[in-house]
């Protein structure tokens, strides 16, 4: 099995990952042939809009709510 590999869970890694998965539908490759996996530090995504805020736990999302919709495993505590 090949493997895609998108390290960091920000925005840009989300993107690059869901995007990935929907190519790979689009061209009805298998989950057997070809896996998309997001690596990331923690094991969710934060949503942070204002840098300055110290507690970010509203706005943390788990990567498996985030990636669970779309063929993409995801691991968090690289």
């Amino acid at each position: 099995m090949r493997r895609i590999v998108v390290l960091g869970g920000g925005f840009a890694g989300l993107i690059a990952a869901v995007g990935a998965a929907r190519k790979l539908a689009e061209l009805k490759i298998p989950r057997s042939d070809i896996a998309v996996t997001l690596l990331n530090r923690d094991p969710w995504h934060a949503i942070r809009v204002r840098n300055y805020e110290c507690d970010i736990s509203e706005v943390r999302l788990p990567l498996d709510a985030v990636t669970g919709a779309v063929r993409v495993g995801a691991g968090g505590g690289w």
